[in-house]
């Protein structure tokens, strides 16, 4: 890419980049005056969570990194609407008061030399602002929308004016002397509270600090710094009052719980001590251990007594078998071991007398009567230990059958000892769990109390409200240097699209882009209609120079002949209007200047245009009546007498005829170049575009050299396409290019300047120089 020419495309609309320069740079300039700067206000401060953690009497989460780091809470509270809301009410937010000054911009200020006092809610204020004047008067209110005018009388404020929403009366320090104040003006700008609270909403960021843990920025966008470090200063502390308070809350809330927890578990408590205790005494249980010893050694000594007297019974019965199989005159047992001491009494007893009854046998016969009467006694006492035996067997019986019962008592409690313990131990366990609980909550109680006594804010500042004075927007350096790029770039973005979408031939580069194999034979300057006939043999003007050089450029084109005949130069182009017969004319100029005996020929018979320039009647005839009728002699239809050269002769078309195609087809024409090369040096054919018609191909091969003329900013490049194929074809031959019209205050890669190309000074051309060599002094060859 060929950066030179590429920057010479761009370069040649500089006024355009300038004077987009000029009105961008100039209007952020403005900008940058009438609008006021923003700044930001920004602000740091730390949530202790581990300190409000160690307070915490209740703690529900075991992760302490998340706890640490969760300040989304904090965050949502600062950013809700209620927060803010008491932000706007304890600031008067809806009230902003200015000192108007004679610049673009107004003064914020804080001290007022009157005050305002609503005669309606913040909620009903309008949307409005007010120009506030003193007077000896009183105040002149003026709404700057609306520009209508109050007058308010008297600086107390008793006055309520109608369609005013407040009074106003100096403040106590103006009404000592209010004349220091009548020069001034302010402004005073009224929000209702939902358009304050959106406002600032909008103006303030709150983000937790990535890199610090607990950190929390504050940061406020405004134009006013003051008003901005007011603003987060009132959040700090509304925070910090409304983190204390939710402590309070939240500690009264749990002494409240542990309090009624505390009751709760004492009625709990006690009711699982009554049911012990019921349980214990429906059981019979004093103490369990003592219980389990107990009624072990009850169901022991059941055991044992069952056993004594399942041995008496037996015994028992075995005295009575053993009695009644006895004698009369045998002594009775008295080792059955009964536990019956009356009946082992009566058996004493009974051998006692048995051996009285033995020793009166030994000593009397057996019907003694007292043997006899002892006897009897014997036999008695016998019957009646049989019947104490009995009575003590039954008894006996008894006692076996109430042991037994007493027995399966015993049994049952022994085997109900494991489920006595079981439900007594969990009687005691939920006891003891109360108590620990209860403990637990009394404990709980003290700490909340205590840390309720003791209670403050985990909150600390780490950087107070600070401004940035170098202004966020708009950033002077950086707007200036957007303006210049903009200012910039946008002549270039409509200059680039325009020369995207042009079709238009600029230059050589477009030519040969298009055919390449077409030399050019050179660049007519555009030039003033004074100036287009000023070449003569001595002029040193831009045409003249320009002609000079196609014709040296024509002359190395042409083939070598060795005959001495005259040379044919077409000159021809694809439309009309791109000024073949302009670059004819001078190129005929130009060489019968140069001595050699030249023949211009109008062969557009359509629409012939060299008539112009030699001043003629268009209806002079020449071509068109010689070749109507053959018997004429071309030759008297020249045109001989002119200003510009001796030595050139000018052929018209002649009058306009009605079949051109036909009549410039027949023989006449080629006869007459044949006889013109013998009498001229050259042959210049002014003909008819190519592209329009087909006059011009017909006879194009009796040229030497054909002149292709395009127009500079006017030839569309879609038409050397079709003049390629031309060539191509053959249609035309030997063909070089001439580019017409060329502007040289706007045209681009181009190697010279016609105005300096020679060391020529045009005062007579008319060409204004550009600037940029105005002052140049260019010396003659």
């Amino acid at each position: 890419m060929d950066f030179k020419k590429e920057f010479l495309k761009y370069l040649r609309y500089w006024p355009w980049f300038l004077l987009s320069l000029i009105l961008f740079v100039g209007a952020a300039f403005i900008f940058i005056k009438i609008v006021p700067p923003t700044y930001e206000t920004s602000a740091t401060i730390l949530i202790d969570k581990k300190q409000e953690d160690k307070t915490k009497i209740i703690t529900i989460s075991t992760d302490k990194s998340s706890s640490e780091d969760n300040l989304e809470d904090e965050i949502r509270l600062m950013t809700s609407n209620e927060f803010l809301l008491d932000v706007v009410k304890n600031l008067n937010l809806n009230y902003s008061y200015y000192e108007k000054v004679y610049t673009v911009q107004n003064n914020y200020i804080n001290v007022l030399p009157f005050a305002l006092i609503p005669t309606v809610s913040n909620d009903s204020l309008p949307l409005v602002s007010y120009e506030i004047k003193i007077n000896e008067n009183g105040f002149v209110v003026t709404e700057t929308d609306t520009e209508n005018s109050y007058t308010v009388k008297g600086y107390k404020g008793n006055e309520a004016v109608k369609g005013l929403p407040f009074k106003i009366q100096l403040s106590a320090k103006a009404k000592k002397n209010p004349s220091l104040y009548f020069d001034k003006e302010y402004k005073v700008t009224l929000e209702p509270t939902a358009i304050a609270l959106k406002n600032l909403k909008s103006s303030l960021l709150v983000a937790s600090d990535e890199t610090a843990k607990g950190v929390i920025e504050l940061k406020h966008i405004g134009s006013t710094p003051d008003r901005s470090r007011k603003i987060l200063n009132e959040i700090i502390v509304l925070l910090d009052k409304n983190i204390v308070l939710n402590k309070q809350k939240v500690f009264r809330n749990t002494v409240s719980y542990l309090n009624q927890r505390i009751k709760s578990f004492t009625k709990e408590k006690d009711s699982i001590e009554s049911e012990k205790e019921r349980y214990l005494q429906n059981n019979d249980i004093g103490v369990m251990d003592n219980y389990i010893v107990e009624k072990t050694a009850d169901r022991s000594q059941k055991k044992e007594t069952a056993s004594i007297n399942e041995r008496q019974i037996s015994q028992a019965a075995f005295a009575i078998n053993d009695i009644k199989q006895s004698g009369p005159a045998q002594t009775l047992g008295t080792d059955y071991n009964l536990d019956s001491p009356t009946v082992n009494q009566m058996l004493v007893n009974y051998n006692q007398k048995l051996m009285e009854s033995q020793l009166i046998l030994e000593r009397a016969q057996k019907n003694n009567p007292a043997y006899i009467s002892l006897m009897t006694q014997l036999k008695t006492q016998k019957q009646e230990i049989l019947n104490t035996l009995e009575g003590y067997l039954n008894f006996l019986n008894q006692n076996s059958r109430v042991n037994r019962e007493e027995q399966s008592i015993a049994e049952a409690k022994v085997k109900s000892i494991p489920t006595n313990d079981k439900v007594l131990g969990r009687i005691n366990s939920n006891l003891s769990l109360k108590a620990e609980t209860y403990v637990a909550l009394l404990q709980k109680k003290e700490e909340a109390v205590l840390n309720g006594a003791i209670l403050e804010s985990n909150l600390k500042t780490l950087n107070a409200p600070e401004t940035n004075y170098s202004a966020i927007f708009p950033q002077p350096k950086v707007f200036m240097l957007g303006a210049f790029m903009f200012g910039l770039l946008v002549p270039f973005g409509i200059t680039y699209v325009r020369l995207f979408f042009d079709t238009k031939v600029h230059n050589e580069e477009d030519i040969q882009k298009i055919i390449s194999n077409i030399p050019i034979l050179g660049n007519i300057p555009k030039i003033s209609t004074n100036d287009k006939l000023d070449n003569t043999a001595t002029s040193r003007s831009m045409i003249a120079e320009a002609s000079r050089a196609l014709a040296s450029n024509i002359s190395y084109l042409l083939p070598r002949k060795e005959e001495n005949r005259g040379r044919v130069v077409l000159f021809t182009s694809a439309i009309q209007g791109e000024g073949k017969s302009f670059c004819a004319f001078h190129s005929a100029i130009t060489s019968s200047n140069l001595n050699k005996k030249t023949l211009l020929i109008g062969v557009d018979l359509r629409n012939p245009q060299l008539h112009d320039y030699f001043n003629v009647d268009r209806n002079v005839p020449g071509l068109s009546n010689f070749l109507a009728n053959k018997a004429d002699d071309w030759k008297e239809f020249l045109h001989k007498e002119n200003n510009f050269s001796k030595n050139i002769d000018v052929l018209f078309a002649g009058e306009a005829p009605p079949n051109p195609s036909q009549l410039i087809t027949n023989s006449n024409f080629e006869s007459l170049i044949e006889e013109a090369k013998t009498l001229y040096d050259f042959i210049i054919l002014d003909t008819a575009p190519v592209q329009i018609v087909s006059d011009t191909l017909n006879f194009s091969h009796l040229a030497d050299v054909t002149v292709f003329v395009v127009k500079y900013d006017y030839t569309d490049k879609s038409n050397l396409v079709h003049i390629n194929n031309f060539i191509k074809k053959g249609q035309l031959k030997n063909v070089g290019v001439v580019i017409n019209g060329v502007n040289l205050k706007t045209a681009y890669g181009y190697g010279y300047n016609y105005g300096v190309s020679y060391g020529y000074q045009y005062k007579e051309s008319g060409i204004k120089k550009p600037w940029y060599k105005r002052g140049l002094k260019i010396k003659e060859a």
